[in-house]
């Protein structure tokens, strides 16, 4: 997972902490790797965002919270079942309908949970990634096999409205 440190330098106070609190907390330094480390120029805490691992040891500990860790998501490496235009917001799986079942969707906001009750509504017609809206036959093709499928052919057919 991809993530930003931020040091603040003017709340950074490595005496104030007892030297470095945060290094001697790390567990990336811990293992003997240089993660948290005195910047020579500036003398404040400095974080290689490559070797942390977003423990949440650091922000945690520091008194002067002077350090925020910011895990980022990664795009998943199958294709998207929805997407609004180029760069813009991907929704990659939908609940599952279950016939006679109750599904419930509940999540943080931004996560596409209105997206997802749009396209089961059929408000929203997805396009599986592409600039255009799928048809209903590569609908059927992308969900063969799964409940989504009997679901969508429903949608199709008008039995479900």
């Amino acid at each position: 997972m991809t993530r930003i440190a931020i040091v603040k330098k003017s709340e950074c106070n490595p005496i104030g902490c007892g030297g470095f609190l945060c290094a001697k907390l790390c567990p990336i330094n811990r293992k003997g790797e240089d993660c948290i480390q005195e910047d020579p120029v500036t003398k404040k805490a400095k974080i290689d965002e490559k070797l942390c691992i977003g423990c949440g040891i650091c922000p945690n500990r520091c008194p002067f919270q002077a350090i925020d860790i910011i895990n980022l998501p990664e795009e998943l490496t199958r294709e998207p079942i929805h997407r609004y235009g180029d760069n813009g917001f991907a929704l990659f799986s939908l609940p599952t309908p279950i016939f006679g079942k109750v599904v419930g969707v509940v999540g943080v906001n931004g996560i596409g949970k209105s997206t997802a009750i749009k396209i089961l509504a059929g408000v929203l017609k997805p396009n599986l990634g592409n600039k255009e809206e799928a048809s209903y036959d590569e609908l059927l093709e992308y969900f063969k096999g799964t409940e989504a499928q009997r679901f969508f052919e429903k949608v199709r057919d008008g039995e479900i409205t």
